[in-house]
């Protein structure tokens, strides 16, 4: 997303400049079903069969009866794997449901309530402020050296979608396209008109795998500056494939588009980083 340089000592390049919109459209208060009534919970809601957002669809029905106790049951209770290993599905799914049923009332503090998630509460009762559709385009300009030309890049996430959690997209370059999912990766050449898919080793874990191959390639980083092949930096570059700083920036650009979105505005990228981040370290 930020352009790192291939090459050590190379200048990176970019963006220029960022815009965002969005916004939570359908999950608000105002879009409830009439018929919900004052329901806060899925299990006490006279509508809770016919509703797709029903949680105990979504835990129960979709996942634990088909024998998934990890991602999103164990969010709910870390222990429903180890109960459904012990105990069997009847145990894990009356615990799983014990804790889906908590719910609040009008004479819970405010604050109590705002203090822990409640996996079994009417999603249009929620105080999440995420937006389910929101769209960022950066922008970059013709790079100084190097030929690094303009491009545009375009990040949409949307929460209605088959691919829930799922990353899927297109990257259009001067002499082919590549398209990649969470399971495959295809490239087009232009000059020979041919395309070829791969399917890399899937490994299992949170992100897809993710967060196994990061805790992989750290893991590998400390030892190669344990043993005394390389430097920090060198083993930084080497297996995880950015600096510190880049990962900075990486999570800054997301506080960048969500000032873009708030002020519908389009933000300088140069100019945001140097007044919200590098001027505020040199202050301290």
């Amino acid at each position: 997303m930020l352009s790192a340089p291939a090459q050590a000592g190379e200048k990176a390049h970019q963006p220029a400049f960022l815009t965002s919109t969005g916004r939570l459209n359908f999950f608000r208060k105002s879009r409830k079903p009439a018929a919900a009534g004052t329901a806060t919970n899925c299990l006490s809601c006279p509508i809770e069969k016919e509703c797709m957002y029903s949680a105990k669809k979504i835990y129960v029905e979709r996942h634990l009866r088909n024998g998934n106790a990890k991602w999103p049951v164990k969010i709910v209770n870390p222990e429903i794997e180890d109960c459904l290993a012990a105990q069997g599905l009847e145990a894990a799914e009356e615990k799983l449901v014990r804790d889906l049923g908590e719910d609040y009332t009008a004479a819970t503090p405010e604050g109590q309530v705002r203090s822990r998630p409640w996996f079994g509460r009417c999603v249009w009762e929620a105080d999440n402020d995420v937006c389910d559709d929101q769209s960022v385009t950066m922008t970059w300009e013709d790079g100084d050296e190097g030929g690094r030309g303009a491009k545009t890049a375009q990040f949409h996430m949307v929460a209605f979608t088959a691919k829930i959690c799922e990353r899927r997209g297109r990257i259009y370059g001067t002499k082919g396209e590549v398209e990649y999912d969470s399971t495959s990766i295809t490239t087009h050449d232009f000059a020979s008109g041919r395309s070829e898919t791969h399917h890399p080793e899937l490994r299992g874990g949170g992100h897809g795998g993710g967060d196994e191959g990061l805790a992989t390639q750290f893991v590998l980083a400390v030892a190669a500056v344990k043993e005394g092949k390389l430097g920090a930096a060198e083993a930084q570059q080497k297996f995880i494939g950015c600096t510190l700083e880049e990962v900075i920036q990486s999570h800054a650009m997301v506080f960048a588009a969500e000032e873009a979105r708030r002020q519908r505005s389009v933000v300088s990228w140069p100019l945001w980083w140097q007044r919200k981040v590098l001027d505020k370290l040199h202050s301290t």
